[in-house]
């Protein structure tokens, strides 16, 4: 069970309590003014911004007042910029206390571009500054949780003595992510505290509602380490039990959850009415508990804020808000054309639909085709991921795996084998079979400055991880302003052809080229496989890294045995040149339209161009389109289904560059849109996009 403190207080401030707290804490005067002074300025700003909101110069408000004891008293506890710390929305109080200036609140009140958090992309109170250790957080709830754990697991892969301290509401409780994160902190007994300021609601939904347990705090009884529970509007019993986490936590002796016992003032956001849920006398109730009255009454108990100088700190800190809201408000917007830029931190293409293709693409060095990178030795696909991963391992320290399996036993498909007898296993390690928290880890490894490819075990469980991949690691660097980058790779073996029926067959590329920010490569060859899968762990941006598992064993090359050698992501190659029409295919399908045209070839029937992609996004449209112009036909294959997937986008691509150059319609050749694979072998086969099937759509297209 979770042990209290001091359990939250039923009393108002009308008893006195003379007695000397916090020297026992290690406090002196000049800390008690510092927090009275944070809490007042949170407040005080808490309360300009919603009257800048009555005002309509601030369209959207999230408010923390009530609960700044939690947050100040907590933040108090820590080192600033040394520590890494995750707030949610509602910490004014956290990221005052860390060093974020008033006037940078408001200037993402009023989304200017000095914003330091996102440069007025995101709403207020998505905190963020690398400069101050603060780890861009986002709206959808207890994902920066995962990214907590894997920050802790880098400071003590480091050695470094770093705590991680990650905010959130006991809403967030409910997600998946929460217990994911939890669990492998508590696995690893990572350097994390998980502060949980308990507000009674999420949004509407009383804690009855969310929870079978009256605390949240019981819940680390099941994750291996210990759950404290405080008075969260007593900032003294706050900083009391942060500091005795902090403490266990840099010592080596795990992670603590600590639940402060909390409310809010205001409705959860200026959306809200919080009168249909709850009671003014409850909310009377709580304000008779109010953190800044209390750290101020104890203050005049203690004989440290005579009546002038609390007039006189009020006043200087109301003159600061309201100079500093007139100075946010005076600064420019962001200028109209950065709306396109930072998607990338490392862009390659021109980015499509932008005005003028957002940032301008970085040059990459020219790709050493492998008949001239020096001595190679033939392979098939695994036995180059294999390779890849021992090389890049060896090559640079930062580098890490991880995923289900992938330890000990070398993963499902042998591609990790034996790595983790050569590395470590601090390097190399197994995870629980939860693909959110392999990902959110991972983003948490990157975040910390290493670069991690984590494994799925199959690309058809990735869906869960949806959320980190898409709202987390591809937005990061645009939310942040370009503050922050994600270099991660997530490795996913996906395709059918192996009877592993609608789970262990599925195509997923369309899903995630989709995506803003992510990068999708799907190689065909040993040698693409060695080289992309180098590149990737290079990059700065996330890389879901696509593995056709029906070439693993199957498909066999020789792969350059120079550790340094690269293929570029982003560009497309000539698997087979033609003159007669262009098929673009990537994947198992590139040997298959390979093997195809080859049959037409020998058969006379034609002279077909095979284009591999390589790179699902960004897309080389300067390759397609050169070999559509030359040739006059173009056929898209893929192995996803039909309907909105790479062959639509390719289509597109062409018929609008390329129109007057094309000598008959675009064709496609896919899945059609069922599920696939069945498992038996007959409706396997009658789904199937074989070379059989890309020849006669080749003749089709050569014929018209």
């Amino acid at each position: 069970m979770a042990r209290a403190l001091h359990a939250p207080s039923t009393e108002d401030l009308s008893r006195l309590h003379l007695h000397d707290r916090h020297t026992a804490l290690g406090l002196d005067a000049g800390d008690l003014l510092g927090m009275y002074r944070t809490v007042l300025l949170a407040r005080l700003l808490d309360q300009k911004i919603w009257s800048l909101n009555r005002m309509g110069k601030a369209p959207f408000v999230v408010s923390g007042q009530g609960q700044e004891g939690a947050q100040v008293g907590s933040a108090w506890a820590l080192r600033g910029g040394d520590d890494v710390v995750l707030p949610y929305y509602r910490d004014i109080g956290v990221v005052l206390t860390l060093g974020m200036s008033a006037a940078e609140v408001l200037l993402a009140v009023f989304a200017r571009a000095a914003d330091p958090s996102s440069g007025g992309r995101q709403m207020p109170n998505h905190w963020g500054s690398a400069r101050l250790g603060l780890i861009t957080g986002s709206s959808p709830i207890a994902t920066q949780l995962p990214h907590a754990a894997g920050l802790a697991y880098a400071a003590r892969l480091r050695h470094q003595d770093q705590v991680v301290v990650s905010y959130f509401g006991e809403g967030a409780t409910s997600k998946g992510d929460f217990h994911e994160a939890l669990n492998f902190a508590g696995i690893h007994s990572l350097p994390c505290v998980f502060v949980c300021e308990n507000n009674g609601y999420a949004i509407s939904v009383p804690v009855a509602r969310e929870s079978a347990v009256d605390n949240v705090a019981d819940r680390a009884h099941g994750y291996g380490f210990g759950g404290i529970i405080v008075d969260g509007n007593d900032p003294l019993d706050v900083y009391a039990a942060t500091h005795q986490a902090v403490r266990r936590a840099r010592a080596g002796e795990g992670p603590t959850l600590l639940e402060c016992k909390t409310y809010r003032y205001k409705a959860h956001t200026s959306d809200d009415d919080d009168r249909s849920y709850r009671t003014a006398e409850e909310v009377e109730a709580w304000q008779k508990k109010d953190p800044l009255r209390r750290i101020r009454q104890y203050l005049i108990e203690q004989r440290l804020l005579p009546e002038a100088d609390e007039v006189r700190i009020e006043a200087e800190l109301r003159a600061e808000v309201d100079e500093a809201a007139r100075r946010a408000e005076a600064m420019p917007f962001p200028e109209p054309a950065t709306a396109w830029t930072r998607v990338f931190a490392r862009p390659l293409r021109p980015l499509p639909g932008a005005p003028d293709g957002g940032d301008p693409p970085v040059a990459t060095a020219p790709e050493v085709a492998v008949a001239d990178a020096g001595p190679t030795t033939e392979r098939n696909v695994v036995d180059a991921i294999r390779q890849a991963q021992h090389d890049l391992l060896a090559g640079d320290e930062r580098v890490v795996v991880l995923g289900e399996d992938v330890g000990p036993r070398g993963g499902v498909f042998r591609a990790t084998e034996g790595l983790a007898a050569s590395f470590g296993a601090a390097r190399v390690f197994d995870t629980p079979l939860a693909e959110s928290s392999i990902v959110g880890i991972g983003i948490g490894l990157a975040l910390a400055g290493l670069r991690p490819i984590c494994e799925i075990q199959f690309a058809d469980f990735i869906h869960s991880a949806y959320d980190q991949i898409a709202s987390e690691a591809a937005r990061i660097h645009y939310r942040s302003n370009g503050d922050f980058h994600v270099p991660l790779v997530i490795r996913a073996p996906w395709g059918g052809g192996v009877h592993g029926a609608l789970y262990h067959s599925q195509s997923i590329e369309a899903t995630y080229a989709h995506v803003p920010g992510l990068k999708v490569v799907a190689p065909s060859t040993p040698a693409d496989v060695a080289g992309l899968l180098r590149e990737a762990v290079a990059d700065p941006d996330p890389v879901l890294f696509l593995e056709h598992k029906r070439s693993y064993r199957l498909v066999k090359g020789p792969v350059p045995d120079d550790p340094g050698w690269r293929v570029p992501i982003g560009v497309a190659t000539v698997a087979r040149p033609g003159t007669d029409a262009t098929v673009v295919a990537y994947g198992m399908l590139r040997h298959l339209a390979v093997e195809a045209a080859e049959a037409l070839a020998a058969a006379g029937e034609g002279n077909v161009e095979v284009v591999d992609l390589r790179t699902i996004s960004p897309l080389d449209a300067d390759t397609v389109l050169a070999s559509v112009t030359r040739t006059g036909r173009c056929l898209v294959v893929h192995e996803d289904n039909l309907s909105f997937g790479v062959g639509a986008e390719v289509a597109a691509l062409v018929a609008e560059h390329a129109f007057f150059d094309l000598d008959a319609p675009v064709r496609r050749l896919a899945t059609a849109d069922v599920p696939a694979f069945p498992f038996a072998p007959p409706l396997e086969e009658a789904l199937s996009v074989d070379a059989a099937r890309i020849a006669t759509e080749m003749r089709a297209l050569l014929a018209v």
